[in-house]
């Protein structure tokens, strides 16, 4: 899903090469495959999102720009990153289009000791309703979120049993928490939460469960294109993801936090697909983002009502609580200085969460870091990716960098161009 922003913000750094020296990588596991890892001209984390939404069968359209664009992230950092979107919200929900962008990445990965994670987006979950909704439907694999959530789980070995990243070559932390889902009778299940630190370098990053059309709430149900969604897909069902995935949110969230500042982390990234915060006519990030005017539970007394019904909370705006929790961790951490990547709206932007808060003498509201580094999706998500550096000695302890790949942009069709498959 892409949100469109009031305003943007852009502050941003532009390079096309990084002369760092290399940096090593952490944690090798003892099963770590035999082939040679490759000199990293750079090091750090890289961030890709909303990509690469091309058909991997046409070389003429742009899917060989994504080859290219993960080869160049996989032999210049230690770690890379899908925030989720790896095919178009109106495209086809089959297993090559979800996951096959994932796997390029995993194999790169392998080849050149690079670590990879994963956070799902709405387009491979919330939004397969489409092809059974509308009129006429269309053969698809998966119809509902539930089981396409399932089917990314396994297929990508997200719960391996070695509790490693992607490719099986590093260790990372799995979050599991107790308990019930309210309104069901599930146990939670937070397989998408990971935590992969490295402490030479002094960060973390950490993976959630956060998707666009208001994280599993959004429904479309009576419009003219998909009418028939709450019968595809119900959103009675898919309120139980929600409170899955916020619950787990937000206590990986304070997990992660609290592991970061206990190994003496300077930087913290949080990593995931959604837009969840909203601007002022300024450009001032103020808050959520809200759950007004999009689809018939959208609308938030329909939403509160609906979910009061169902598990006794009503919720009327799914975001909130994620924001203040992000908000609340980053002033408990004052030492730390955390971002928040996703994708989603399409549009680099680098902006402070909370950026009209002013310290004024001894009221302290804010320490000012807390980041929001929305990466680039769409077309120029095939051309240009989110790098972060770390510096854990330094006054700044991280910096955000846009990488342009002329050796993607040479490929056709050329430029910052591709041909979206849906």
């Amino acid at each position: 899903m892409k949100i469109a922003s009031a305003a943007v913000v852009l502050i941003f750094s532009l390079s096309v090469s990084d002369a760092r020296s290399t940096r090593a990588l952490k944690e090798k596991k003892g099963t770590k495959s035999s082939k040679s890892k490759k000199s990293k001209s750079s090091g750090g984390l890289c961030i890709v999102g909303c990509t690469p939404y091309v058909d991997p069968t046409d070389n003429a359209k742009g899917i060989l720009k994504w080859q290219a664009l993960v080869q160049e992230m996989a032999e210049n950092c230690d770690v890379m990153v899908h925030v989720g979107d790896t095919k178009a919200g109106a495209a086809v929900c089959n297993e090559d289009l979800m996951t096959g962008p994932i796997h390029t990445m995993i194999e790169a990965g392998k080849e050149t000791g690079t670590a990879v994670l994963y956070s799902p987006g709405d387009n491979e979950l919330n939004d397969c309703h489409r092809d059974g909704s509308r009129v006429p439907p269309r053969p698809a694999d998966y119809y509902k979120a539930a089981d396409a959530r399932n089917f990314l789980i396994s297929d990508l070995g997200v719960n391996n049993a070695e509790e490693t990243d992607l490719t099986g070559q590093y260790k990372v932390d799995f979050h599991t928490k107790s308990g019930i889902i309210p309104g069901t009778n599930n146990a939670y299940d937070c397989a998408f939460d990971k935590y992969y630190a490295d402490e030479k370098e002094g960060y973390a990053v950490a993976t959630l469960e956060v998707l666009g059309s208001q994280w599993y709430l959004a429904d479309q149900s009576g419009s003219s294109t998909y009418p028939n969604q709450d019968s595809v897909d119900p959103l009675a069902d898919r309120l139980g993801m929600y409170l899955n995935a916020k619950d787990c949110a937000l206590e990986w969230i304070e997990q992660s936090a609290a592991k970061a500042h206990a190994s003496g982390l300077r930087s913290v990234v949080f990593a995931f697909q959604a837009h969840y915060w909203n601007l002022d006519v300024y450009g001032n990030v103020v808050g959520h983002l809200p759950a007004a005017g999009i689809g018939e539970y959208y609308k938030p007394e329909n939403l509160a009502a609906m979910t009061e019904a169902l598990t006794g909370e009503a919720i009327s705006e799914p975001f909130q609580p994620l924001y203040d929790k992000l908000t609340e961790v980053a002033f408990n951490y004052p030492n730390i200085m955390f971002y928040v990547a996703h994708a989603d709206s399409h549009i680099w932007t680098n902006i402070r969460q909370n950026s009209y808060a002013t310290n004024v003498g001894d009221n302290i509201i804010s320490h000012q870091n807390l980041m929001i580094l929305q990466v680039e999706g769409d077309s120029r998500a095939l051309t240009q990716y989110a790098k972060l550096t770390f510096e854990k000695d330094d006054f700044q302890p991280v910096t955000p960098h846009q990488i342009w790949s002329e050796v993607a942009y040479a490929l056709p069709p050329y430029g910052h161009s591709f041909v979206k498959y849906q």
